[in-house]
């Protein structure tokens, strides 16, 4: 007869995978969400369950890239052998730091289509390609630093012709480069200022460069409360398409 140990009573929690060997991409997950409240929500449901297989002893085995997850545990018989886990809430981790997300606008208008117009956005700050980097010439001043993250990730020849209004998301650390005379289809200019009126949320880019699962559910929890402020700023979900969210907000609003 088999004695009963201290091991057995130690039950570990449940898994949200069987096996010991899981994959999977986020990517489509979101789909069926009908609103931000429901992305939220689902957000934060991945989050827990990316947590709850961390406690359950699973492990990722290469870093995240664009939504694919690729997680192992012991096998059966290895996690008999194996000390019983501390069962306490694991401690948080911080997500992956994203870069700055920047987007390039100079779409060729159509016939009666609103233009970006510099001299009517003095509340707008202003760019310009110069033979040393990107300077501003005009508006609120752009912080150093931001100037700094956005120069290496634009070549010189994308934006030598044309000046830039620059507009910042409504919600988080993404930022547009309008080109003066581009289609007004994601902005707006309100009271002076270029606005967006569309926000994209990269669910399947967002826990990019996650080196753990606990690592990964913190990226998704943060996307989840990005998504909050943007329903609470407004913002209502348009679409989710190919593993992004769109987001789009009245033009009258700031």
């Amino acid at each position: 007869m088999r004695m009963m140990t201290e091991h057995d009573l130690s039950p570990r929690p449940p898994s949200p995978w069987t096996g010991s060997a899981y994959q999977t991409r986020h990517r489509w997950q979101l789909d069926s969400a009908i609103g931000l409240t429901q992305a939220v929500t689902l957000l934060r449901e991945l989050a827990a369950k990316l947590t709850a297989a961390h406690t359950a002893g699973w492990w990722l085995v290469e870093p995240m890239r664009s939504g694919h997850l690729v997680a192992a545990r012991a096998s059966r018989r290895q996690r008999a052998r194996q000390a019983p886990e501390d069962l306490s809430t694991p401690a948080a981790a911080s997500p992956p730091t994203p870069a700055r997300r920047l987007r390039l606008i100079h779409d060729p208008p159509l016939v009666d289509e609103a233009v970006f117009d510099i001299a009517a956005a003095p509340g707008t700050a202003v760019l310009l390609c110069t033979a040393r980097s990107l300077e501003q010439v005009s508006g609120p001043a752009v912080p150093a630093d931001v100037l700094a993250e956005i120069a290496p990730q634009v070549r010189p020849a994308d934006v030598a012709a044309a000046r830039w209004g620059v507009s910042t998301a409504r919600v988080g650390i993404g930022l547009d480069l309008v080109a003066e005379g581009s289609a007004l289809r994601l902005h707006a200019v309100v009271h002076g200022a270029l606005v967006r009126t569309r926000e994209v949320l990269p669910f399947q880019h967002a826990a990019d460069g996650a080196a753990s699962l606990l690592q990964a559910a913190a990226a998704y929890q943060e996307l989840a409360d990005e998504a909050e402020a943007m329903a609470i700023a407004g913002g209502r979900l348009s679409s989710c398409d190919d593993g992004f969210l769109h987001v789009d907000y009245d033009e009258r609003s700031r």
